[in-house]
């Protein structure tokens, strides 16, 4: 008995033994690959963040070559989307989404090492900051990040303090280079914020540990003989753990200190499998956030390229890339707001995500625009089938109680063998895009070489007109208002034109809509303003003292805050009298708040100035606009006056309108007449003002 007892006590001190050198090698060695996995993740999260990083870099630098932003405006935008905003002490508040750990950030230098942005370094030249570690002194880390962004990347190791805090710790940091802008991003954490994870594990591991020896050691005296099977299954599994393979282990039946063991390791690798998953979820997401538009759940422009390319080079007969752009998506902006603007691409997104069809890829490259990738069997079953699926997305809006009338612009390029390029195909589809919107075609336009060619025309004029408009080379035309029945000029409408050296004579038809189009119009109205009030003495001196010059305004200047005090500081100036200026407005102005649009006119009025309301009826609700705004005059459109001798029914509403502006006490101006007989129907109708080429062609003032 004595003997058995000696070896029962020997059989649970060399059992106990046993699990606790087979613990410690679990916990050990499971922490070991743990922390070695959990940092190689980081090192993949920080790489991917600054890549994502570069993407967006790559973005808003497209959106600034394409004039949608300026430069600064993108660098700021990029600063708070990878940071945050920046306070009025100069730091930034790290309240960025991507997720670095507790203590990482990006951080962006210049390649002489200036601090581009840092939470609380920004502005400053860190060139020359070295380690802080004991033994590290002499360690550059900056230059070390700098270098190894040049090389195309790299990652950067140093003791650093954490962030508001005197305590230092290991940090990891990875660098690369932005081709677009010179600078060098950074993502960079600590060591404790991607293996602490492993230190939980190392934490269960003792504890198991502990349960596993106390329990092994009371109960191995009477179930000895039960240890070997579930002994054997955790040596297996942990040979799986240092292949990398987290397999738990079954459970035993049995209630002794082996269940404790088997159930403590399986909590362990759940632990362990547990933090492999988190980081793959997080890895998942930044490729999401890579590749994917997150408002409309498409591939965007970044992803689209990518796949595209790669088509072509493997294409074997000829595919379509066709762009799709929301017709006034701006206008539709302005009215409802720009949340319903976003939730309509949502729903596009999803819409299109259930339409397509065979050999077809879709994305969101821009703000209202979308692509297609086609490799077509036969172009015209592709035309049928685009068309449909068009028209159900519009049928789609609005049953779902969008705004009406929506509509999209649609262009074409076809690639036809593996020599192509995306860059070179999206750019003729992006011409051919411009050229509908400028010719406003709601059809499908295909590329053609002239297109680029007056697109190109278009820059050369707008290029030559920014400088005439620097340097005030525009001149003023002036037509006649005439009283059909004495025969006096009762005003004239200032008519800009120009004369350019390097182009020639460029009509308003042209030189106005681009002007329009770069937001210059603004500045060219309020150049045309000051250029009429000179020329006024010369007019009244010339057609007399009751002559009311008039001048076309446009919707932007307008709208500006301190247009009403621009045009009192201009009368003042020149000290002529206020009730000789007519401003003439399109119905343009109205989509906007009625409310401003009411209050600026009156206040306009009450400067003593006249309103004109421009070009009647080829806006929106005219009549609406008439109830409730002042107008001192109306000017009938050209489009009216055509066809009021041919059709009884134009005449009629002709007729109409003449009389519902005499009741609201508004002069009305026929406009565009250009025959005796057109004048002597309108006479008819009860209008005796008129201005046309009947009674004279715009002519400068001599």
């Amino acid at each position: 008995m004595t003997k058995q007892s000696s070896l029962g006590r020997k059989l649970v001190l060399f059992t106990t033994l046993l699990v606790t050198i087979s613990c410690l090698i679990i916990g050990v060695s499971s922490y070991w690959f743990a922390k070695r996995a959990l940092l190689e993740k980081g090192k993949v999260i920080l790489k991917n963040g600054v890549q994502s990083a570069l993407i967006l870099i790559e973005e808003l630098n497209n959106s600034v070559l394409g004039g949608l932003i300026t430069l600064e405006e993108a660098q700021e935008s990029l600063k708070i989307h990878l940071m945050g905003p920046k306070n009025s002490d100069g730091t930034r508040e790290n309240t960025s989404t991507f997720d670095f750990g507790a203590h990482g950030y990006y951080i962006i230098y210049s390649q002489q090492g200036l601090e581009i942005m840092h939470p609380t370094l920004e502005g400053v030249n860190v060139w020359n900051f070295v380690d802080k570690g004991i033994f590290k002194k002499d360690f550059y880390l900056v230059q070390d990040k700098i270098m190894k962004a040049q090389k195309g990347g790299g990652f950067t190791e140093y003791t650093w303090e954490y962030p508001y805090s005197e305590k230092l710790g290991e940090k990891i940091v990875y660098s690369e280079l932005d081709p677009n802008w010179g600078w060098v991003v950074t993502a960079g954490s600590y060591h404790s914020d991607f293996d602490s994870a492993a230190a939980i594990i190392m934490q269960i591991t003792v504890l198991t540990m502990m349960l596993v020896i106390a329990s092994g050691y009371i109960l191995s005296k009477r179930y000895i003989s039960t240890i070997t099977q579930p002994v054997t299954e955790v040596v297996q599994a942990m040979k799986e753990v240092e292949d990398g393979n987290f397999t738990i282990v079954n459970q035993t039946t049995n209630l002794d200190e082996m269940k404790a063991l088997v159930f403590g390791f399986n909590s362990m690798i759940f632990a362990i499998d547990q933090a492999k998953k988190d980081l793959e979820q997080k890895e998942d997401k930044l490729l999401e956030y890579a590749y994917y538009d997150t408002l409309s759940g498409l591939p965007n422009a970044y992803y689209f390229r990518i796949k595209v390319s790669d088509f072509i080079k493997k294409l074997d007969k000829p595919a379509l890339l066709v762009l799709v752009d929301i017709k006034d998506f701006n206008v539709i902006n302005s009215i409802y707001g720009s949340a319903y603007g976003d939730r309509m691409i949502a729903f596009i997104g999803q819409t299109v995500s259930e339409l397509s069809f065979e050999n077809t890829h879709f994305a969101r490259i821009n703000n209202n625009e979308f692509a297609i990738w086609i490799e077509p069997l036969n172009f015209e079953r592709v035309e049928n089938i685009l068309s449909e699926k068009i028209n159900e997305v519009k049928d789609r809006l609005n049953q779902a109680d969008f705004v009406g009338h929506i509509d999209f612009y649609v262009s074409i390029t076809t690639i036809r063998n593996k020599k192509g390029t995306f860059d070179s195909a999206y750019q003729e589809a992006t011409v051919a895009m411009q050229y509908a919107k400028n010719k406003k075609l709601l059809e499908f336009v295909y590329y053609d070489h002239y297109m680029l060619l007056a697109l190109q025309r278009e820059s050369s004029i707008l290029f030559y007109a920014e400088t005439a408009l620097k340097n005030r080379q525009f001149t003023l035309n002036y037509q006649s208002k005439v009283d059909a029945l004495s025969g006096d000029v009762i005003g004239v409408e200032a008519l800009a034109r120009w004369h350019s050296d390097e182009l020639g004579h460029i009509g308003p038809n042209v030189f106005i809509p681009i002007l329009y189009k770069a937001n210059l119009m603004s500045q060219f109205s309020e150049m045309i303003i000051q250029m009429a009030l000179d020329d006024l003495p010369k007019l009244k001196s010339h057609y007399g003292h009751q002559c009311v010059v008039s001048i076309n305004i446009s919707p932007s200047l307008f709208f500006k805050e301190d247009f009403v005090g621009f045009m009192k500081t201009h009368i003042e100036k020149r000290n002529i009298q206020s009730e000789s200026i007519m401003l003439e407005i399109t119905e343009d102005v109205f989509i906007s708040d009625f409310e401003l649009v009411k209050k600026r006119i009156q206040a306009l009025r009450t400067l003593g100035v006249k309103i004109s309301l421009d070009d009647f009826g080829t806006g929106y609700s005219s009549l609406n606009y008439l109830t409730y705004v002042e107008f001192d005059e109306i000017k009938i459109d050209k489009s009216f006056i055509d066809h009021i001798i041919d059709d009884p029914k134009a005449y009629t509403l002709f007729k109409s309108i003449i009389k519902i502006a005499h009741a609201i006490n508004c002069d009305v101006i026929a406009e565009g007449v250009e025959s005796s007989e057109q004048v002597k129907h309108i006479v008819e109708a009860g209008c005796n003002y008129i201005q046309g080429y009947v009674y004279s062609m715009p002519t400068p003032l001599i």
